[in-house]
């Protein structure tokens, strides 16, 4: 790779420059804020609320203690990789066992409803009808992981010992919140400038290409497209990429949607090394994060032909009944960002509060 990378410098420039416009403008405004206040939360003993609030549902549910609600709600607000990164602060922490990171892991580590209405529905797909089948299958799929390896990773749970964090003033909260947040995404940021030069030099150097033909050749007993099949493999490496090329494929609809369900699922290899960066502080081993994310993958297949089978608008299902497109079309992206920014705001001045008065 070093070798193209001096061989076709031009080619090196375009990819970096585009992997720090993707970071700087989609990424980053997207996660810092939600990174900031999730590290703000925690340190102000949110993890110890939903302990004392829902220990025993959740044990009996999941086996996990009630402090995993705080990274299964940022989980699936925000999306990958901060509900794994907030399993890897609650183990740092000691406020979780080890067990109970594999099942949050496998529980979280999902994209935020913004991504799957506004990028892949409405600007790549352009069919909002697909919403409420890639929601169910991204959320589902995580709730029914954490089902699934509940008795993988079974252990007797103390359900009466909480960890309370130090209580320190809100400028040091503050201060090492935003110290690192700012580490974390720029973390990121340099994994995914990596991966953008490793997909752009494997486009131009038709590696993929070699892998489509291959399966096109001997492995395509269902009859799908080239495109398809190419969007798929990209889809491995970085999900948006290999969406786009997805939905511009005419392969039925159906089939389009499965495998989509799949990488978002799979989150793509770029997440998965993201992840591992924060993985590498814990003793949390990758190889357990990869065994759920594989699990995940294949249940949100299957959960997302069944929704199709249900949802999509035919003259033989269900959705004609009901009006579930109409809560999509006024979608705000910006509407949604602000107002998740606003409900963790408060939720921050009402424990500082609560704190205060604690005392």
């Amino acid at each position: 790779m070093l070798g193209l990378l001096i061989a076709n410098p031009k080619l090196a420039i375009n990819s970096v420059l585009d992997g720090i416009k993707l970071w700087f403008y989609n990424v980053m405004p997207s996660l810092f804020p939600f990174m900031i206040f999730s590290n703000i939360l925690l340190q102000l003993n949110a993890a110890y609320i939903f302990q004392r609030l829902f220990n025993k549902m959740m044990n009996k549910l999941f086996n996990i203690s009630g402090s995993g609600i705080l990274a299964i709600l940022m989980g699936y607000l925000s999306g990958y990789p901060l509900g794994s990164k907030l399993v890897c602060d609650l183990r740092k922490e000691d406020v979780i066992s080890i067990n109970e990171s594999y099942k949050l892991l496998a529980f979280c580590s999902t994209t935020g409803p913004a991504f799957i209405i506004g990028i892949v529905s409405i600007q790549m797909f352009d069919n909002l009808s697909i919403v409420p089948i890639l929601l169910i299958s991204n959320y589902l799929g995580g709730l029914l992981n954490a089902l699934l390896l509940r008795n993988l990773y079974k252990e007797t749970l103390y359900l009466n010992s909480y960890k309370i964090s130090a209580s320190k003033s809100f400028s040091v909260i503050l201060n090492s919140s935003i110290v690192d947040s700012i580490q974390s995404v720029m973390k990121i940021g340099g994994y995914m400038v990596f991966f953008n030069i490793l997909i752009y030099y494997l486009d131009a150097t038709n590696v993929l290409d070699i892998f489509t033909n291959f399966f096109t050749r001997y492995l395509n007993t269902y009859h799908l497209s080239d495109g398809l099949i190419k969007g798929f493999f990209y889809g491995l490496f970085e999900i948006t990429l290999g969406i786009n090329i997805i939905s511009k494929c005419s392969d039925p609809l159906i089939i389009k949607v499965a495998i989509t369900a799949f990488i978002i699922a799979w989150s793509g290899l770029s997440i998965h090394m993201q992840t591992n960066s924060f993985l590498m502080e814990t003793d949390i081993k990758y190889s357990r994060f990869l065994f759920g994310k594989i699990t995940q993958s294949f249940l949100s297949v299957f959960i997302a032909i069944i929704s199709f089978k249900i949802f999509y608008p035919t003259t033989l299902s269900i959705y004609k009944s009901f009006d579930i497109i109409k809560s999509f079309e006024k979608f705000n992206y910006a509407t949604f960002y602000y107002e998740s920014i606003a409900v963790l705001a408060l939720a921050t001045v009402v424990l500082y509060i609560g704190r205060k008065m604690a005392k």
